[in-house]
């Protein structure tokens, strides 16, 4: 069965709070909170040379942390028709924060329906945010290119083997469990309604990572891509893209239902919009 998934209808329904913890050594940089509305982290931070720990939704009420050597003052506040985005100074620090710093977020979010039943186990899928359909285009296109890539254009490859990662673990649940399917912004993601026995982690594809029991879920998606999993392998070395393995589920933790909303914590790397879509599958909200 495959059934449309949708959530967020304003900012507000999607809260976002960054749990880190940064040295107390005191330096050149300046710490600040950053709020946000409706904004992209990664466009405020170009605009005021702000360093970050991780990007945060767009859509969506988000608090983060992030440095920089310029002093904007105890609070800069910029407001725009439908956005804005506060600059609160909290401290002196002495080194700028780096992308990963961060152990996780705090998730507060509105729900279409009340809940009857909770998962705290999920499937540790890339969500859309990652995957978009050009995002996967170009990276392929990009990992076949015979040139150097820029930063940005690596992250379109990641964003490919991302894709590669998912659509091969769906290819091994499908074959071990039952489940439905839910569609977003016209990408399916399989969810099993029960599972257990999952292998805890997943090869990411790289030249040096070992693919054991995902080996041959590989060689389909690669069959399906155009390519063998020896020639892929061997342009990934070309590239020098290693691999690596992210964890076949994640857990939310701290979860708390008040109302029409749910609150939770998730650790960095996993997708609060993954976990919603299992919580719905369970409870058959759509």
């Amino acid at each position: 069965m495959e059934y449309k998934w949708k959530i967020k209808n304003k900012p507000e329904d999607f809260i976002v709070v960054e749990k880190a913890s940064y040295p107390q050594e005191e330096g050149e940089y300046n710490l600040y909170l950053l709020i946000k509305r409706n904004l992209n982290t990664l466009d405020i931070a170009k605009k005021l040379n702000l360093s970050y720990a991780g990007l945060k939704d767009k859509n969506a009420l988000t608090f983060q942390y992030v440095t920089s050597l310029e002093d904007y003052g105890n609070l800069k506040i910029e407001k725009f028709k439908d956005n804005f985005f506060i600059l609160k100074k909290l401290r002196r620090a002495k080194r700028k924060i780096k992308i990963g710093q961060l152990e996780g977020n705090y998730f507060d979010i509105k729900l279409p329906e009340k809940v009857k039943a909770i998962n705290e186990i999920f499937i540790n899928y890339f969500d859309t945010q990652r995957i978009k359909p050009f995002n996967i285009s170009k990276g392929k296109q990009l990992l076949l290119a015979n040139r150097k890539l820029s930063k940005k254009e690596n992250f379109f490859i990641d964003a490919y083997l991302s894709y590669l990662w998912n659509k091969s673990l769906e290819l091994f649940l499908k074959d071990k469990y039952k489940g439905i399917f839910l569609e977003e912004h016209n990408q399916k993601f399989f969810i099993p309604l029960e599972f257990n026995d999952l292998p805890k982690f997943w090869t990411i594809l790289g030249y040096k990572a070992k693919l054991e029991e995902s080996k041959q879920y590989y060689e389909e998606i690669l069959k399906e891509e155009g390519f063998s999993l020896k020639e892929f392998l061997e342009i990934l070395k070309r590239r020098k893209i290693k691999g690596d393995y992210r964890r076949t589920y994640e857990k939310a933790t701290e979860i708390k239902l008040y109302g029409n909303r749910i609150r939770f914590f998730l650790k960095k790397g996993a997708y609060a919009t993954m976990y919603l879509k299992h919580l719905y599958a369970k409870n058959e909200i759509f």
